[in-house]
């Protein structure tokens, strides 16, 4: 397919790794392009200006501007912008702002890829995708509030990632894999959580991570 007739992506992520990752994956379809990437909502503003995507692809949790903040400006300014969030936090009153402020879709991060292609498509079409995956869903049952959970042991929400990983006994290099994300940054979220929850340094996340049902 040649670039008139190919779908303009966007993505916008605060991660180089999964962003480079997440480039990687869209680039192996002939129908897609990605033609910028930004760290924060306020870069992605700055790119929208000079080049408008078909499709921008966007995280919430980011510095400077966050992905909802970013989202609302993006839309205001262009109404007609579709923006397909993919991001691993979600609760029931956010997926209802999302749709509320014209966002066409919402996708967890451990999306299957032929879905997440699927909806890109559909999205650069006018369609809206906000169908939550069955893990997702029990994620957030069990967690109706995630902000509750991390406050009460002071995590973020990419440790919250990798302790859902550790419970399924992923390696760190097979989670930094899964997360698109340097085995260095995954042994430094580890150390993190050690010292925050105070566990044993072998066996203590998994332990946690399978206490509070994570998996």
């Amino acid at each position: 397919m040649d670039n008139t007739s190919s779908i303009k992506i966007i993505l916008v992520d605060d991660h180089k790794l999964f962003i480079d990752g997440l480039c990687g994956l869209l680039c192996t379809q002939p129908d897609f392009e990605v033609i910028g990437k930004a760290s924060n909502g306020k870069e992605a503003l700055h790119l929208i200006n000079k080049t408008f995507p078909d499709v921008l692809i966007i995280d919430l949790n980011m510095p400077i501007l966050d992905g909802q903040a970013a989202s609302e400006k993006m839309i205001s300014l262009f109404p007609s912008i579709k923006i397909l969030v993919l991001s691993m936090y979600n609760n029931n009153s956010l997926n209802t702002s999302l749709k509320t402020l014209g966002i066409k879709g919402y996708l967890p991060k451990d999306t299957d890829t032929e879905l997440l292609f699927c909806v890109v498509r559909d999205i650069a079409q006018g369609k809206s995708y906000f169908k939550q995956t069955e893990s997702f869903l029990t994620f957030q049952n069990k967690f109706n509030a995630d902000d509750d959970f991390l406050k009460k042991h002071n995590l973020t929400i990419r440790e919250l990632e990798i302790l859902k990983l550790i419970c399924k006994n992923f390696s760190s290099q097979q989670i930094a894999n899964t997360l698109f994300i340097s085995l260095f940054t995954v042994d430094t979220h580890r150390k993190n959580m050690i010292q925050k929850l105070n566990v044993d340094k072998k066996t203590g996340l998994l332990n946690f991570a399978l206490k509070h049902n994570l998996a």
